[in-house]
């Protein structure tokens, strides 16, 4: 039988007009919902691959070559901003004027990291390896120790060169990590150097860490690797050096977990003639423990192209050293003496901090009196502890006696 129907030799009905004219709408928003879950996939299979390569990390670095990269990083385009610095310099100068400006580490160096690392302490350090202190715990003199190397053998009217920070941090994580003027940090630098000027008159009251120029940061790539936290901090020591002239000196100021010895030898190798000194903190995750009151062995003490290379466990043997290859005076050492007895005010004296302390207080005093006794005094802390005529016996006891007179007076001053 034959279908006699109009429309069957037209094929399928028409869709509506409305779905005709939506057409594109559709596609387009089907092809947005695509992208946005193919996007949201790469992000998580980059954060997988992430996880998954940090916690293969120590099988991986059994595999990786010993030596750092010879590549070098592409030059930030355009000139940086100069912004405000902490001390009012006119604008165009250059820090020198034969100025020592201090570089320094920041986690071990300054305060500790506590030893924190990932994955239940089988993963990657965040920081260093320091677990004698607490994280964040500032160590005792490390703020007056950077002012003093900073201000020694300036003339009243000139400025120290600003703190700066060669630190591993990622720039990519700025926004948690950076470096500001209100950092707990930046206002313990600027408070020492406040209350050293306004009871001696030396250095300046805005010293501190220039945030926005001397500062300079790593990047992810040296915290997931990292065996090149040493050329990164080299190679931003370059970069500081370009915004210098030659008359600036250096003095590098880092700890023994961090890689900073690899970046004070390069700085050693490459520009000898600019570097002063680079004083190491010993640090360690159990040595301390096991080594109890007598305290950890330290490296020994060397010189490297012909700069001197110091170790040290608290920052009063730090003075020490400087004192001894003359980065400091006699009235500098006692303020940075002071400083580290008052940080330590509300630690029980039987504790291991105390008595790292108090072993190179005791040597400081064999030092100081060894040093007056062949010295004329120059200034009024000196003169407190110089004996009048030199004994032949009994010497070191009474330089004691007289140093402990002096370091009272120096914290009177401080409170007042």
């Amino acid at each position: 039988m034959t279908d006699l129907s109009p429309c069957r030799h037209l094929g399928p009905p028409s869709p509506p007009l409305s779905l005709v004219c939506c057409a594109p709408a559709l596609d387009r928003l089907r092809l947005q919902r695509s992208r946005r879950r193919s996007a949201a996939a790469r992000m998580m299979r980059s954060h997988l691959s992430l996880l998954l390569f940090i916690g293969l990390l120590p099988a991986i670095s059994a595999w990786l070559p010993a030596a750092l990269p010879t590549h070098r990083q592409t030059a930030r385009a355009g000139a940086r901003q100069r912004a405000p610095a902490m001390s009012s310099m006119p604008a165009g100068e250059k820090y020198g004027e034969n100025r020592v400006q201090v570089i320094t580490d920041i986690d071990d160096t300054v305060k500790s990291s506590g030893g924190v690392r990932l994955f239940w302490r089988v993963g990657p350090a965040l920081g260093g390896i320091d677990t004698q202190y607490k994280r964040g715990d500032f160590y005792p003199g490390v703020f007056q120790f950077g002012l003093e190397l900073a201000s020694f053998g300036l003339p009243p009217n000139k400025e120290p060169a600003p703190l700066a920070v060669l630190t591993a941090r990622a720039r990519e994580l700025k926004l948690f990590l950076a470096l500001k003027p209100k950092t707990k940090l930046c206002v313990q630098y600027v408070k020492a150097a406040t209350e050293t000027f306004e009871s001696w008159g030396i250095g300046s009251p805005r010293w501190g860490v220039d945030c926005e120029r001397t500062v300079l940061y790593g990047s992810v790539m040296e915290w997931i690797l990292q065996f090149r936290k040493g050329w990164r901090k080299f190679d931003n020591f370059k970069k500081l050096k370009e915004m210098n002239d030659e008359r600036t000196r250096y003095v590098l100021v880092g700890d023994t977990g961090e890689y900073d010895f690899e970046c004070g030898e390069r700085m050693a190798e490459f520009c000898p003639e600019l570097v002063k000194g680079m004083f190491f903190h010993v640090v360690s995750e159990h040595d301390w423990k096991e080594a109890g009151e007598d305290g950890i062995p330290m490296p020994i003490d060397r010189y490297l192209n012909g700069v001197p290379v110091c170790y040290f466990r608290t920052y009063v043997g730090a003075a020490r050293k400087a004192f001894r290859i003359k980065l400091i005076g006699v009235d500098e050492y006692l303020r940075i003496i002071c400083a580290a007895q008052s940080a330590l005010e509300q630690v029980d004296r039987e504790d291991l901090k105390w008595k790292d302390l108090q072993r190179d207080i005791d040597l400081s005093y064999v030092e100081i009196g060894r040093f007056l006794r062949q010295q004329t005094p120059s200034s009024p802390a000196a003169a407190e502890v110089q004996e009048t005529e030199q004994p032949k016996q009994g010497w070191k006891e009474r330089a004691k006696t007289k140093l402990r007179e002096a370091i009272g007076v120096l914290e009177s001053l401080q409170r007042k």
